[in-house]
């Protein structure tokens, strides 16, 4: 008898099948470890002395110089503070912040808080990270220590100069690396820009043209290049100077300094 050779089904010996299905088991396995792994290498990295990321550095800088020389009311206190703490909040996160005031006394100039603005908990990722414990260092290590500066510097008493140009330098070379930084910088400027010391004076009717022919204009009118800076202006409707020559000098002023955009009404700080 011829035997009948059998023909192929084409299906596999359940054997294969189990080979299969424990082999796809793997890869899942394989893949879930990877992203797992992943997640944890993609975690924030070290941070320096002022919370700035050591390898990255900071994200962006914001620069805001408090012009406390005339005395503000309570509505204006409360209005600074709101201003202050808006452009904070809207700071993304690593972000470099100095807070400075301009003051008569040439060694008190400066930096009176610098730090990065670190996570505020919003951004945590709950794999890995506990949000609550993210949330109370952001209030102990910044946010605690930038409201206690804010707070003395409203207590400045009257001064009888405002070097606001000074002021502004020497708070901008006080910052480490704002100067050429290549991230996004701003400066905030709360300020009535009516400035009034020995170098330039509104009051003695200096303006723009004196100024440009004078050497302070080379170490005062500079380190601006590329920043978007924004004026809280401070309303002195009594003041005796001449508002068109001020507003003329604070415009070529920002022009020479590099500026590349100004705002001037964004966040005004009236007398309410």
């Amino acid at each position: 008898m011829t035997r009948r050779r059998r023909g192929r089904s084409g299906r596999r010996k359940p054997g294969w099948i189990d080979k299969a299905g424990w082999l796809a088991v793997v890869i899942a396995v394989v893949a879930l470890l990877g992203g797992v792994f992943a997640i944890s290498f993609d975690k924030p990295e070290g941070v320096d002395e002022m919370l700035c990321p050591k390898v990255r550095g900071p994200a962006a800088g914001l620069v805001v110089l408090l012009d406390l020389t005339d005395p503000l009311n309570k509505t204006q206190h409360k209005r600074l503070r709101e201003i202050v703490d808006r452009r904070i909040a809207d700071a993304v996160p690593d972000t470099l912040i100095a807070v400075g005031a301009v003051r008569t006394e040439v060694n008190a100039r400066g930096v009176d808080f610098v730090s990065c603005k670190p996570r505020d908990g919003k951004q945590a990722d709950d794999l890995y990270e506990n949000p609550r414990m993210i949330a109370e260092q952001y209030e102990k290590k910044f946010r605690d220590p930038l409201d206690a500066i804010i707070s003395g510097m409203l207590q400045s008493p009257a001064a009888k100069s405002s070097p606001i140009m000074e002021s502004l330098q020497a708070l901008l070379v006080g910052v480490a690396g704002f100067v050429d930084a290549q991230y996004p910088k701003r400066v905030v400027i709360v300020s009535d820009l009516l400035q009034h010391s020995p170098v330039f004076s509104f009051y003695r009717g200096d303006n723009w043209r004196r100024f440009v022919r004078s050497p302070a204009a080379q170490r005062l009118a500079g380190r601006l290049k590329d920043v978007t800076v924004e004026i809280c202006r401070v309303p002195r409707p009594n003041a005796r100077v001449n508002n068109a020559e001020v507003d003329n000098f604070w415009v070529n002023y920002f022009e020479r300094a590099g500026v590349s955009r100004i705002f001037t009404s964004t966040c005004p700080l009236g007398d309410l």
